[in-house]
């Protein structure tokens, strides 16, 4: 019985190297992201961009995230049209991917921005700009 154990044992070991490539691991943790955005409106609740907080720049728009991959800001004059999506591609997060135009201050909220947290009524986001730089996002649910 001993020497059935310590055969296990070896073969388990010998198995295991430590230098094994686990590959391309593609993590979907907040693929929910697909069909949390869609339902309802969203503001932006926290946009601060290293030291300066932004969040009162967008206080009056809402955000509505279409199934389809578009999203408008608006506000009751203004509607700036864009597209979201989800990435989780890369092996170092997932994201949320956002693209206005480059009117202002949408062009300061276009990225790939890491999904930090989500649930039904609020998306977290943060995004290095490799500078030290840190930019964080939230929309909350209306």
């Amino acid at each position: 019985m001993k020497r059935i154990l310590l055969l296990l044992t070896v073969v388990v070991f010998a198995s295991c190297s430590s230098d094994d490539d686990a590959g391309d691991i593609y993590t979907s943790e907040f693929e929910e992201i697909n069909a949390t955005l869609p339902q309802g409106e969203w503001n932006i609740s926290t946009f601060i961009d290293g030291e300066e907080d932004k969040t009162s720049t967008f206080e009056s728009f809402i955000f509505i995230f279409d199934a389809d991959g578009t999203v408008e800001g608006k506000t009751d004059l203004f509607t700036e049209s864009g597209t979201w999506a989800y990435d989780n591609t890369s092996s170092a997060s997932e994201k949320l991917v956002l693209l206005f135009g480059e009117i202002n201050p949408f062009n300061e909220i276009n990225d790939d921005w890491d999904i930090v947290s989500l649930n039904n009524s609020k998306v977290e986001l943060s995004d290095d700009d490799g500078n030290g730089n840190i930019k964080l996002l939230s929309f909350t649910k209306i």
